[in-house]
């Protein structure tokens, strides 16, 4: 690697637990080196010199990076449940952890059932389901630049998904559903400062979860149980120590068998609860 490359490494080495790979996709996207074969050409110190403009747009990146840009934003994708998301500002980036909240819902979807996603942002959750299980799905996004990024997303990953613009705190969806699934906002407000520079990149509004984080919870489960079918599930992410709290109030508007299910780090990361089928008398 000669001494270009190696300290564009060194910049991303201050931001980047993997500077060398967040180098490697960011030469894709500057100067069209697949990032595989720039890896490789790393091992063999084979890498291309680059014109003046790719050096800049490259040089550029990284600058960028280095200050606390996402890397997402920058290279205007991430990766979720195997498909690329048009991501940029304005939208909160699909996580590797929220692929725990697609795995708990499959199993509890028929090919063709109703879903809704609410808080859908860019709308992995929902267009993943959608496209692994041919569900009939709507997603729900209330700011602009985030329904913008829903419809790109939409028309390359599930067209046929149904798009409401539209605040889930005060606005009815029209239909029922056999499952609700929801990652919203659920960071306390007086931890926002803390977060990382890099996450306070990200929307406000897709964070800030009220004094507690559990106040979408609340008006969710509330506002949307009765649009649940019987037998339904509603799922949410959530954060650390939240998931017994989030039962709780799952319970309160009726629904029962909750389920928790924690991510790779031992976090209970997804908290979930059924409604009761209807009584059949004979």
């Amino acid at each position: 690697m000669n001494q270009f490359y190696r300290s564009l490494e060194e910049t991303l080495s201050s931001v980047s637990s993997d500077p060398r790979r967040e180098l490697a996709l960011m030469a894709e996207y500057a100067a069209g080196i697949p990032s595989d074969r720039f890896l490789l050409l790393c091992l063999i110190d084979g890498l291309p010199v680059l014109s003046q403009d790719q050096a800049c747009r490259l040089s550029d990146l990284v600058r960028r990076r280095a200050q606390g840009e996402p890397l997402q934003y920058l290279l205007g994708s991430a990766d979720f449940y195997g498909r690329s998301f048009s991501v940029r500002p304005g939208v909160l980036i699909p996580r590797f952890d929220t692929e725990i909240l697609v795995d708990t819902a499959l199993p509890r979807l028929q090919e063709g059932a109703s879903v809704l996603d609410l808080c859908a942002g860019s709308g992995c959750i929902g267009l993943t389901l959608g496209a692994e299980k041919n569900l009939r799905v709507t997603c729900v996004e209330k700011y602009p630049e985030a329904f913008a990024l829903l419809q790109e997303n939409a028309a390359k990953i599930y067209p046929s998904a149904r798009l409401v613009q539209g605040d889930v705190l005060t606005d009815s969806v029209e239909g029922t559903f056999d499952m609700i699934v929801s990652n919203p906002p659920y960071i306390p407000t007086g931890d926002l400062p803390s977060l990382s520079i890099e996450v306070r990149r990200e929307p406000s509004t897709a964070l800030d979860g009220g004094e507690d984080g559990l106040y979408f919870y609340r008006i969710l489960a509330s506002r949307f149980v009765s649009s649940l079918n019987p037998g339904g599930w509603m799922l949410f992410e959530c954060g650390i120590d939240q998931a017994s709290s989030i039962e709780n109030i799952l319970r309160s508007v009726g629904l029962c068998d909750p389920v928790t299910v924690r991510d790779y780090g031992g976090i209970p990361r997804v908290v979930g609860a059924r409604k009761p089928r209807e009584v059949s008398y004979v």
